[in-house]
């Protein structure tokens, strides 16, 4: 990893991007974020990733930030195709709406 995600401070209902890039391979190593632990998928609604190839990094987008449920630790996880793993985490901690004012 060349730039590891950095931790977050974050208010309920705002939006949180965390970014990660890994140092450039061939092939390319393929890119997945976890939450505590457990793959982050697409599909859900709220957590959008963005695979950035140009850049060699992704985007993991949470809109909108729920108060408690999205407090976690986020890893970037970068695999090769000959199994090597790599992987940098953070934190983000939610506060109620109210708390940034």
């Amino acid at each position: 990893m060349t730039v590891h995600p950095r931790d977050q401070t974050v208010r309920a209902g705002a939006i949180a991007s965390i970014w990660c890039h890994v140092t450039p391979s061939e092939p390319p190593a393929q890119l997945s974020w976890r939450k505590n632990g457990k793959r982050i998928s697409s599909f859900q609604s709220r957590y959008q990733i963005k695979d950035l190839p140009a850049a060699d990094g992704t985007l993991l987008r949470i809109d909108p930030v729920r108060l408690v449920r999205d407090e976690a630790v986020y890893e970037c996880v970068a695999e090769t195709t000959q199994g090597e793993q790599v992987s940098a985490d953070s934190s983000i901690t939610v506060l109620e709406s109210e708390s940034l004012n």
